[in-house]
């Protein structure tokens, strides 16, 4: 795993963040919302503790969509770029959209966290071709 200070923002730049700490989830999601919301047959996410996670600048350009009941995106009001996630079942962590990361940066992870989550509502016509554990909604964490 890597330590270190992560940075990354939203595509226009108003919204910028820091990342004190290795994930504890790295996951790929499958799922419809998170397909829509991003464009992309899939969206990868870092699960952090709150406490690991700094937003530098723009915050208060950060608006909030309900996706479903007591979840959250957070994205940028002036170019849409989704920048987290917060999970109503876990007050205690913010999930970070990993391709939100600047260029070169990679957060560092155990591999042994790394998975597929909602791997029910996966495209039909993608092979995926690993073998990362595939479990349906968000697993245990």
């Amino acid at each position: 795993m890597s330590k270190g200070a992560f940075s990354g923002g939203c595509q226009c730049g108003a919204v910028r963040f820091r990342l004190d700490a290795s994930p504890r989830d790295f996951m790929h999601c499958r799922c419809c919302i998170c397909r829509r919301g991003h464009g992309a047959l899939f969206a990868t996410a870092g699960v952090y503790d709150k406490a690991a996670v700094t937003i530098e600048q723009g915050g208060d350009d950060l608006s909030r969509y309900e996706s479903s009941p007591r979840n959250h995106r957070l994205f940028c009001s002036y170019c849409g770029g989704q920048v987290f996630l917060t999970i109503g079942t876990w007050a205690d962590r913010m999930s970070v959209v990993l391709g939100s990361l600047d260029p070169g940066q990679h957060p560092g992870h155990d591999p042994a966290c790394e998975r597929h989550i909602f791997w029910d509502e996966k495209v039909c016509w993608h092979d995926v071709g690993d073998t990362l554990p595939k479990q349906e909604g968000y697993g245990s964490t």
